[in-house]
């Protein structure tokens, strides 16, 4: 079978995407996310380690909303002196569920959806044995 230069062009727009999902996926993976939390109605402090995941619903389908910047958090109308500040690799490299996604910066224009089987493969992305978004310890 012979290709046409429409088979070509088609070809070449595939290639394109498929780079510059992973482009966008690496620089995910590297990124330091906000996480927002929310304040423990009993006033308890969590155990040492410990983070709360919050979780968003939108369209029947749930996520866990991480912001790249402190603008993109205040858009949000979180609160930036509650959230905590996250590899988001690491974050990936435990994620809870099968049925929650990771929405980064959802009230965004750019905001993107991922879902939890793709959200587990950003620690690959870093190029570091911990998927913490920085060089490993020497």
């Amino acid at each position: 079978m012979t290709s046409t230069p429409d088979d070509a062009a088609t070809n070449d727009t595939a290639a394109g995407r498929a780079a510059d999902t992973t482009e966008i996926l690496r620089g995910l993976a590297t990124t330091i996310g906000l996480l927002p939390q929310a304040p423990s109605p009993d006033g308890e402090e969590p155990p040492e380690g410990a983070i709360s995941l919050p979780v968003i619903e939108h369209d029947g389908r749930r996520y866990v909303p991480v912001f790249t910047s402190v603008e993109a958090l205040q858009s949000a109308g979180a609160e930036v002196g509650t959230a905590i500040r996250i590899p988001i690799a690491q974050l990936a490299a435990n994620w809870p569920s099968d049925d929650i996604w990771l929405a980064v910066n959802p009230t965004s224009e750019d905001g993107i959806g991922l879902p939890p089987d793709l959200v587990r493969t950003l620690p690959a992305f870093t190029g570091t044995p911990g998927g913490n978004g920085q060089a490993p310890p020497d």
